[in-house]
């Protein structure tokens, strides 16, 4: 059975986590579950969800299988309504979602400046939209935006995604102004270089470990989507009330350099 990290106190709660259907996403899922909360998870495709609801299951937490774009509002709302008419509470927003792509400024197409945008800050801005209420409603909430060591220092080729997530940071904390006073506690993780089945072509170029563990990362190595787990935990449970707005980096020291 699940609840293998019941200490976190979230036991019969309801999370909802965006881009859910592989590593980050899907790592954060199953490991609400062990704490104790049922799941709801969402992103576009189907089939995956598919697993990750019987990983969830497995733990003997209920799984919600949602498939939507969040680059469409309508989806979001409709989102919204099945998962409390599903479970009658959202407690934990874990906005994972996000899309990206490594080119040069000078190559951007107005494409890929949309739908970074538009997957990455537009749909998180309008998830939690559409979920506050509801959370306002109950008298509490924690939501958790997953930024990047990117939001914070630059990186070649992802002007972007640089951009979209130094805009998930600062958002992270505009809602946490807003919405701490109604209960409803916004933060945000940021995870450094992470080994994600959608990264590991980069991660496999020739000099690439060499530069990022060796320069980049005093710890050594690049993070697994299992390193962001214990921070995600940690900013859904009771232990961190007194966290409001702050970005929490998962970085292995990326950023203190």
């Amino acid at each position: 059975m699940g609840e293998k990290y019941e200490s976190f106190g979230l036991a019969g709660q309801v999370a909802l986590v965006t881009g859910a259907s592989q590593g980050i996403g899907r790592v954060i899922s199953v490991g609400l579950a062990e704490a104790g909360c049922d799941v709801a998870l969402v992103s576009r495709t189907v089939s995956k969800l598919e697993e990750v609801a019987a990983d969830v299951e497995a733990v003997g937490r209920r799984a919600l299988v949602v498939p939507r774009d969040l680059n469409d509002l309508e989806q979001i709302r409709s989102m919204t309504e099945k998962v409390h008419e599903t479970f009658g509470q959202i407690n934990i927003l874990v906005n994972n979602a996000a899309w990206t792509d490594t080119v040069p400024a000078l190559e951007v197409t107005e494409d890929e400046w949309d739908r970074t945008l538009g997957t990455s800050l537009k749909g998180l801005f309008f998830t939690s939209q559409a979920v506050a209420p509801i959370m306002i409603e109950q008298g509490r909430g924690k939501i958790i935006n997953v930024g990047s060591t990117f939001g914070k220092v630059a990186f070649r080729g992802r002007s972007v995604y640089a951009a979209v997530k130094a805009g998930v940071h600062h958002l992270t904390r505009a809602l946490a102004y807003e919405w701490a006073p109604n209960g409803v506690y916004v933060n945000a993780i940021g995870p450094c270089a992470t080994e994600t089945p959608t990264r590991r072509e980069i991660f496999a170029r020739p000099g690439f470990k060499e530069w990022v563990t060796g320069e980049m990362l005093p710890i050594g190595r690049w993070a697994q989507p299992e390193d962001m787990l214990g921070a995600v935990l940690f900013l859904a449970s009771p232990l961190s009330d007194m966290v409001v707005g702050h970005v929490l980096m998962v970085d292995g020291g990326w950023t203190i350099h």
